[in-house]
């Protein structure tokens, strides 16, 4: 059966990851997205000469408690176009947060293309991660990017960005089981990008084993709570049934909680566990 989670970084006002990961366990979620690029897990792991340690201390409190780590994100951006300084220090923590991964027991890594770089481009970086993936027994998963026009106010064409590019992406990857795709349902949504969560999904088929699901008004990347705002997410459901979609179910409704005090997070939480179960339910039953 597919698992339930959302991902820590909205939740860093919270306390500690021990905190976060027990508040994510209280609200009914199966499973928790370890997130590396906020502050609190860079330095609390990646950072830290000791992070393999840290990590294994941190999957026993998790296991002790009855929650598992189901996926995470990579440090973020892993690079940048033209600016070797950024890169050098990108893969250097990539590579850590892979192997963080595997500690915690992750299926999936989320490691993002650079937006500006072509699917050959991007490439090179994943295949120089491949081997790291392998050790850690974690699958590297691309996500569909988003750029922006000032100017005309709506996101435009980056890395795996629609369908095509996306496929294009993994194509160029060695076929080895290793490189697979999350897809972000808001990114897929915004304005200006030509493609839709359903179009993508479709086309993914079963390349698609994780998501990434949240809301926006269809024109910003607003990460809020499935069903507040703009996304019809029935069609979407639809679609996941078709392809057989059994990868997990896993929130990046970032401004969702981290809009409320924090005394009412507990609340706020347990309405967007509701959320997953009906996704989940929904997606078994139209299957």
């Amino acid at each position: 059966m597919s698992l339930i989670s959302t991902n820590t970084l909205p939740l860093n006002r919270y306390g500690s990851l021990e905190q976060i990961v027990k508040l994510i366990k209280d609200c009914g979620f199966d499973a928790y997205d370890f997130t590396m690029y906020g502050i609190a897990a860079l330095e609390s792991f990646i950072d830290k000469d000791n992070y393999a340690s840290l990590a294994k201390d941190f999957r026993k409190y998790a296991d002790s408690i009855g929650i598992v780590c189901n996926q995470s994100h990579s440090f973020f951006p892993t690079i940048k176009l033209g600016n070797e300084e950024w890169n050098e220090k990108g893969m250097f923590y990539t590579r850590r947060a892979i192997e963080v991964a595997g500690i915690l027991g992750a299926k999936y890594c989320v490691v993002h293309p650079c937006n500006d770089m072509s699917a050959e481009q991007n490439a090179g970086t994943y295949n120089a991660l491949k081997q790291t993936a392998k050790d850690s027994g974690v699958k590297i998963a691309l996500e569909n990017m988003w750029n922006w026009n000032a100017e005309e106010d709506h996101a435009i064409r980056a890395a795996c960005s629609d369908e095509v590019d996306f496929n294009k992406h993994l194509d160029v990857l060695s076929d080895d089981g290793v490189f697979v795709a999350c897809l972000d349902i808001g990114h897929a949504e915004m304005k200006g990008l030509n493609t839709s969560a359903v179009k993508m999904i479709k086309s993914l088929g079963s390349r698609l084993k994780c998501i990434h699901l949240h809301d926006n008004d269809r024109h910003h990347d607003s990460h809020r709570l499935p069903f507040t705002y703009g996304i019809d997410f029935e069609p979407i459901i639809d679609a996941l049934a078709e392809i057989k979609y059994d990868g997990d179910i896993t929130f990046e409704a970032d401004w969702y909680p981290a809009g409320f005090p924090t005394a009412l997070y507990p609340q706020a939480m347990r309405l967007m566990r509701e959320v997953g179960d009906y996704f989940r339910r929904e997606i078994e039953k139209r299957k």
